[in-house]
């Protein structure tokens, strides 16, 4: 068969008497890309294996009948029952009849407010992608949107819609349009889901390796996931480690370095702006960030308290750690308001990190 994440919910709607076009159109509302083409072989394979008195049912315009011993059969042989049955009997468990409805209608509802907004299902989809634990996921949903998806949930929603064990990268970006507007998906997740309707060259500065392939530590710390309590010294130190670490893996993915000058004002001609922008040397900028964050690295290393030194052996330590940039005659102070973008910038981080 194809390799498509989403085939398991193609199956559902063509056992529910569903177009190839209609299929598509739903698949696009929740983000995904497939063809025509791809969506037919799909129908001709299931179609072989049915027996023929279904092929007829669904031919004559029928749909299955979720007590019928057989049809239960089939659809549990696709692993698709779930699904069909929430389709069909959702409206009978609404309001007061809720709570009696079986466990998995909200795990079929949770994946469906997973898909309507798109930066937790780029982050869902992230994540499954890296085989990280269903369980880390939840927390991580919890953490960033304050919305409680179980691991039933998640489970279900791997197999209907976002089975990576069938895929590669190059098929993941096919398949997931989020995916392939890489600047656009950080900046969806770090703001929580605020659209940018457009995205400025000198905005994108650093790395240009798609996010949704990075290390998925680094992806926890680039939103923001951290279990935070009060550091012990040792925590501390390890904490300025970790981040040296992925700041010095993101100057390794330095693609670009941009230096950008914003002017306004009037003049003897009445008002203007103007918007100054240098490509900087990026090999340059990052042979010199890079030496930055190592530095910083293993000073903080060379000062972990030993689990027998005391107290004062470690604040003579820490006298080692300093963090001063090198004079360079080309840099200078500058006021924030002269960058406002910079701001900007200081603002997403806080807030990813509250």
């Amino acid at each position: 068969m194809s390799k498509i994440p989403f085939k398991k919910f193609i199956i559902t709607f063509l056992l529910f008497n569903k177009s190839i076009a209609f299929i598509i159109e739903k698949l696009k509302a929740f983000g995904y890309f497939i063809k025509e083409d791809e969506v037919k072989e799909i129908f001709d394979e299931v179609r072989q294996i049915l027996p023929a008195s279904i092929t007829e049912l669904i031919n004559a315009g029928g749909i299955l009948n979720i007590e019928d011993e057989i049809h239960i059969q089939w659809l549990k042989n696709f692993e698709i029952f779930e699904y069909y049955d929430y389709i069909i009997r959702r409206d009978l468990f609404k309001g007061e009849n809720e709570t009696s409805a079986p466990e998995y209608f909200k795990w079929c509802s949770d994946c469906l407010w997973i898909h309507s907004h798109k930066d937790v299902m780029c982050l869902v989809n992230i994540f499954l992608f890296n085989d990280e634990p269903v369980d880390e996921i939840s927390s991580i949903v919890m953490f960033k949107y304050k919305k409680k998806i179980g691991v039933g949930t998640l489970n279900l929603y791997r197999r209907m819609f976002w089975d990576t064990s069938v895929i590669t990268a190059k098929e993941a970006l096919y398949h997931c349009e989020p995916f392939r507007n890489n600047a656009l998906v950080i900046r969806q997740l770090r703001s929580g889901g605020i659209e940018v309707s457009k995205i400025e060259d000198s905005s994108h500065d650093g790395s240009d390796v798609a996010f949704n392939f990075h290390d998925s530590s680094y992806i926890k710390w680039k939103i923001g996931y951290r279990k935070i309590e009060a550091p012990s010294i040792k925590d501390f130190i390890e904490k300025i480690k970790t981040d040296s670490y992925y700041k010095y893996y993101e100057t390794m993915n330095m693609t670009q370095s941009i230096e950008e000058e914003d002017e306004d004002g009037t003049n003897q001609f009445g008002a203007f702006d103007k918007t100054t922008v240098r490509k900087r040397n990026v090999e340059e900028q990052r042979a010199k960030q890079a030496k930055y964050w190592m530095d910083i690295y293993l000073r903080a290393n060379s000062a972990m308290p030993k689990e027998e030194e005391d107290k004062d052996d470690f604040f003579g330590r820490m006298q080692q750690i300093e963090l001063d940039f090198e004079e360079n005659e080309d840099e200078k102070i500058v006021s924030i308001t002269e960058c406002p973008h910079i701001l900007n910038d200081i603002k997403g981080d806080m807030s990813s990190s509250a």
